[in-house]
């Protein structure tokens, strides 16, 4: 198949500044992620946990992409921030058979940038290389929220 994409790096930088009693405190880190040619950007509401339970599917790691679905092998980098100013996002990071919650506070952000996730006792690491799926939840018993996501995969 013939393509105009050009494959380009994703340099992500953080940067922490803080002032106490006159006195800085802070870093920058910056991080390449080399030859990436596809990208997934998404605004979209998640449903609350009043709702029956409900846990809103927000992105699928396989072999294959698709809708909603990204090629596991080709993953790099993932953001999620909770837009929402007032209510809690749960996420669960399911490998197939087990998941890590997460909790991403109101007007805040989660980044999976490397591969580790610290997991309940008993369940065993959960690595970014067996993510099969993320799904969200609103923390609140009937306000959905909304949340944004980049994804970028090879």
């Amino acid at each position: 198949m013939a393509t105009t994409i050009v494959p380009s790096d994703l340099i992500v930088t953080i940067t922490e500044a803080y002032t106490l009693n006159g006195v800085s405190y802070g870093n920058t880190m910056n991080k390449t992620y080399a030859s990436n040619g596809q990208v997934s950007q998404r605004v979209m509401s998640i449903a609350s946990e009043g709702d029956g339970g409900t846990w809103t599917d927000i992105l699928a790691l396989l072999t294959v992409d698709g809708q909603g679905e990204v090629v596991k092998a080709d993953y790099k980098y993932f953001r999620i921030t909770n837009l929402d100013t007032a209510n809690r996002l749960n996420l669960r990071v399911y490998n197939g058979s087990d998941y890590v919650a997460l909790g991403v506070s109101p007007a805040s952000t989660q980044l999976f940038m490397d591969a580790g996730i610290d997991s309940p006792v008993g369940t065993g690491a959960i690595t970014l290389a067996d993510i099969t799926a993320i799904a969200g939840q609103s923390r609140h018993a009937t306000e959905a929220i909304d949340v944004e996501f980049i994804m970028v995969t090879a």
